[in-house]
């Protein structure tokens, strides 16, 4: 199961627990304690689309990130151009080419395209996993973020909401905390990038 759906689900799931929760009459839980006194639930939710467009750090490993593969994409078709010139050179000989000329060439040629094919398997390897990683550590960041950001807000729950991957079906823009998260973030990031 690819984590796209692991995320609808565990987002299906808060969905209906929230709205067992939050239902008017819904049941307390029972126990022959007293009960507790209501505790009031505050939402709020980030829109990833626009911490995408202005957070600084995430815009800055992005920018890495596609500087990376476009270097590894160029040095890739460089050497398969370097390989389709030397078959073309070659092929320019016409007659004078002996069989047995033309049975080392072609070993050599395939040889190199599978060695330049594996390479560019390992690279894009490297490339995705390194993708990875890096959202990885913008969540990471972002979450950590949150914690300190919600000690003095008080939040209960704070979603996200991406236009590609929309788990609310209805969100009240007084619910929005993205600006300030942003705005939180990025004086963050300032800060680290100048303590370094």
């Amino acid at each position: 199961m690819n984590q796209k759906a692991i995320n609808i689900i565990l987002a299906a799931g808060i969905a209906v627990a929230l709205f067992l929760q939050l239902r008017p009459g819904a049941a307390a839980p029972s126990s022959s304690a007293s009960p507790a006194a209501p505790h009031a639930v505050k939402l709020g939710y980030v829109d990833l689309d626009s911490v995408q467009e202005n957070y600084l750090l995430y815009k800055e490993k992005m920018d890495l990130f596609e500087k990376k593969k476009e270097d590894a994409d160029r040095n890739l078709n460089a050497a398969f151009q370097k390989i389709e010139n030397e078959r073309i050179a070659f092929a320019k000989r016409g007659e004078s080419i002996t069989q047995a000329e033309f049975e080392n060439f072609q070993r050599s040629y395939q040889t190199k395209m599978q060695n330049l094919e594996e390479q560019k398997r390992v690279l894009e390897g490297q490339i995705a996993e390194e993708g990875e990683n890096t959202l990885n550590e913008l969540r990471s960041t972002i979450n950590e973020f949150l914690k300190e950001y919600n000690t003095t807000k008080g939040y209960t729950y704070i979603f996200s909401y991406s236009a590609s991957l929309s788990m609310l079906f209805y969100k009240d823009s007084a619910t929005n905390i993205t600006d300030e998260v942003v705005a939180g973030l990025n004086a963050s990031y300032n800060k680290s990038k100048k303590g370094k």
